[in-house]
C-alpha cells in the first residue's frame, strides 16, 4: 500500500508542478472599470434627463390631486351628495393613476438603463476576453467577489482600459 502511495505521488508530481506554474490568474473591479468609461457618464446623463422628465410629470399629477382635494374640502359643505361622491371617486382615480404612473416609470427607467448598459458591458466583456487570450490568463476574477488576493496577484484593469482605448488616469477610485 505504501509503495502504491509513493508511486502515485511520483506520477502526480509533474502534473502538480505544471499546474502551479501554468495557471495564470488576473483580476479587476468590473464596476469600477465600467464607471471609468466615458460611456458611463453618458448613460448617467441620459438616465438623469429621462428621470427628470418622469419627475416633472409625476409632480404635475400630484399637484392636480392636491388642487382637486383642496377644492373638495373647500366645497364639501355646499355640494350635493352626488357631486361629493363623484369628486371623491375622481380624486381616488387620480391617486391610482399616480401610483400606476410611478410604478410604470420605475420599470421603464430600469429597462432603459439596462438597454443602455448592455452594449457597454458587452464591450468590456470582449476587452477582458481579448486581454485574457493575449496574455495567457486562465482565469480573470472580479475583485468584488474575491475574499483574498495576494500582493503578487495580477491586476489587469490597465490592460483592459488600454484595450478599450481609455487612459488609466480615467480610472475612478
Amino acid at each position: 500500500m505504501f509503495k502504491k502511495l509513493i508511486l502515485l505521488c511520483l506520477v502526480a508530481m509533474p502534473f502538480m508542478s505544471h499546474a502551479q506554474t501554468g495557471v495564470k490568474l488576473g483580476h479587476l473591479d468590473v464596476q469600477l472599470l465600467f464607471m471609468s468609461l466615458p460611456d458611463a457618464a453618458e448613460i448617467d446623463s441620459v438616465m438623469k434627463k429621462t428621470s427628470d422628465e418622469y419627475e416633472v410629470e409625476l409632480k404635475r399629477m400630484q399637484e392636480e390631486i392636491a388642487r382637486k382635494t383642496a377644492e373638495y374640502q373647500q366645497n364639501y359643505q355646499t355640494w350635493d351628495e352626488t357631486i361629493k361622491q363623484n369628486r371623491a371617486e375622481e380624486i381616488q382615480a387620480l391617486q391610482t393613476r399616480v401610483q400606476n404612473y410611478y410604478q410604470n416609470a420605475q420599470q421603464l427607467l430600469q429597462k432603459k438603463q439596462e438597454s443602455l448598459q448592455t452594449p457597454v458591458r458587452e464591450k468590456i466583456r470582449k476587452a477582458i476576453d481579448d486581454v485574457a487570450k493575449e496574455n495567457g490568463f486562465l482565469y480573470i476574477l472580479d475583485t468584488q467577489a474575491i475574499l483574498y488576493k495576494s500582493d503578487s496577484a495580477v491586476d489587469i484593469t490597465n490592460l483592459v482600459l488600454k484595450k478599450l482605448g481609455v487612459s488609466a488616469s480615467a480610472l475612478k477610485k
